[in-house]
């Protein structure tokens, strides 16, 4: 039985200083202890940011990489269990520059309203799936 939902939309605060690999691995312990309990997780891409550099750009490509690789085995894995299973939600080509704040790192009203409905679509098709294993 599904026991609940979180979605882990990871930040890029302290991206540059933590490195990739340490941003990717404290997301992935996240979704690791919330699948033990049987709930369903959405990891976000994380978000670009305008008024970032390069080198946070390719930062944040690496970890997205990485991440929707790792989240893509975990799924893989619940459906072979039929378990609760985790998604990926790449935002890239949904948040565009045009969906931020001027500071060119907070979301707009329009970037909140976008990843929002996104987030309700993910919910709502993980629902319809889910009331259909349990027939």
């Amino acid at each position: 039985m599904d026991e609940g939902i979180v979605i882990v939309q990871g930040g890029g605060n302290g991206l540059l200083k933590n490195r990739s690999e340490t941003t990717m691995n404290a997301i992935v312990k996240v979704v690791e202890r919330r699948r033990e309990k049987n709930v369903r997780v959405a990891v976000t891409s994380l978000l670009r940011r305008p008024a970032c550099n390069e080198e946070y750009e390719r930062l944040r490509k690496e970890v997205n990489r990485d991440l929707h690789e790792k989240i893509l085995v975990m799924k893989a894995d619940s459906v072979r269990k039929r378990e609760v299973g985790s998604s990926f939600l790449d935002m890239d080509d949904l948040i565009q520059a045009g969906c931020f704040l001027g500071d060119g790192v907070h979301l707009s009203q329009e970037g909140e309203t976008k990843l929002s409905q996104r987030f309700i679509r993910w919910i709502r098709t993980t629902h319809i799936l889910m009331e259909g294993r349990m027939d």
